[in-house]
């Protein structure tokens, strides 16, 4: 897309500029494709991030108990000084009774406070800088109401963005949070110009539940390309599957570990061939799933690491490990992990559940995917991937179908809209 002449868009965002953070990484990385096609962002955000250099952004808190909570709780996080972490943990313990009443009323996620004092501030915005269009995009779905509150003061095109479907199945919060999500649901459908959804089963489902169609869209949001191309590495003494992310809930190593607990029992001499890495944070089910796997040495744990190591090591690994929720919720999602992984030129196993268009992306760049409740079908996908491995030389590991998912590709589709939106303004 060629570049046109400049103009300012509004951001709504709760999280943003945060290293590690999915829904942040999200944006964070179109800001510098949106500023090339001609888009200035003014970027409005929640208080758990430093200032975006080189721009606009303004950063305003929450007012609820939750919301506060969880903002000391992450400037502690960031801070050094010993003082300001005693300070912020008195803060955090001050407001615990009121944050205890405010879930026992209504269980919401921790940033549902936000859209009051963040909506104030994007009219205030769009008074300053005379924005063309609004884009909200979260995460929390407090960006919508914060955008929506905008849009109302200003009758500008508003562009919503869901990152997760807002309702979905296995719902596990209150039914008060339920009723709470469907309504700021059918408000965006009915108000926003148009709604971006990243999987097309997302988008079907919820023009269903609304029952408004001709507003919605699917565009993926893929991941930045690696600068250059994978390294030629000699093939290591072991084929390393690794794993990237957090785990927690359904998405745990479960059914990995039974995969190879049965390969093993099979071929014992597998045991002496496989070793599992395993980045991000991990739950207790998992760490009591690899303390008790009967063959020790096989799992190493590398805990967080920061997103450049984290890029770095998905290229050294044998095969990257993709492992879904076991939920529906995961029929209508693709994790974020899965662009980056289409980038790093590594075979790729997925373990995905009840999702035909994430299956179809992995299976069409050459990668494989099996039913991540069928420790079966994982054990044969992963020994057709270590026989690869096995009959490989020198840089045989690289993938050589190159993703179409990027960044820019998304940033195109996204602008190419809020341009038709502007015009018919």
């Amino acid at each position: 897309m060629s570049v046109a002449t400049t103009t300012r868009w509004l951001v709504v965002s709760y999280f943003a500029n945060i290293d590690g953070m999915a829904p942040s990484q999200h944006l964070d990385d179109r800001l510098p494709h949106l500023r090339a096609l001609g888009v200035e962002p003014l970027l409005l955000s929640g208080p758990c991030c430093d200032p975006v250099a080189g721009m606009t952004h303004a950063r305003v808190p929450s007012v609820a108990p939750s919301g506060l909570r969880f903002e000391l709780r992450h400037r502690k996080k960031r801070t050094k000084s010993a003082v300001v972490r005693a300070l912020l943990s008195l803060a955090q313990l001050a407001l615990l009774p009121f944050y205890l009443v405010e879930k026992a009323v209504a269980d919401l996620d921790s940033q549902w406070s936000w859209f009051p004092l963040a909506g104030r501030k994007g009219c205030a915005l769009c008074r300053e800088h005379g924005p063309s269009l609004i884009y909200s995009t979260g995460g929390p779905w407090s960006a919508h109401v914060a955008a929506a509150r905008a849009v109302r003061a200003t009758g500008l095109p508003w562009i919503a963005e869901m990152q997760d479907p807002l309702v979905h199945g296995d719902w596990l919060r209150s039914g008060a949070a339920l009723r709470v999500s469907e309504a700021v649901e059918g408000m965006i459908f009915r108000e926003a110009s148009a709604v971006v959804f990243l999987t097309g089963a997302a988008r079907a489902a919820a023009e269903a539940r609304t029952g408004i169609s001709g507003k919605a869209v699917c565009i993926l949001p893929g991941a930045e390309p690696f600068p250059d191309p994978p390294p030629a590495v000699e093939k290591g003494a072991h084929c390393r599957f690794a794993h990237f992310g957090s785990l927690g809930g359904s998405r745990n190593l479960k059914v990995l570990l039974e995969a190879l607990a049965l390969l093993f029992r099979e071929s014992p001499p597998m045991a002496d061939a496989v070793r599992l890495d395993v980045y991000g944070s991990i739950d207790k089910l998992s760490r009591s799933l690899v303390d008790g796997f009967p063959w020790s040495g096989i799992v190493s744990l590398h805990g967080r690491v920061p997103r450049a190591e984290s890029l770095a090591a998905m290229r050294r690994a044998d095969v990257l490990l993709l492992i879904q929720n076991t939920e529906e919720f995961s029929s209508e999602t693709i994790p974020s992990k899965t662009y980056e992984y289409l980038h790093a030129g590594r075979p790729l196993l997925g373990l995905v559940h009840r999702n035909p268009e994430l299956s179809g992306i992995l299976e069409a760049a050459g990668h494989a995917a099996a039913d991540a409740d069928d420790a079966g079908a994982v054990k044969e996908a992963a020994l057709r991937l270590i026989r690869s491995w096995a009959g490989g030389g020198a840089g045989g590991r690289a993938v050589a179908v190159a993703s179409p998912c990027t960044v820019a590709s998304a940033v195109d589709a996204l602008v190419a809209l809020g341009r038709t939106l502007e015009r018919r303004a």
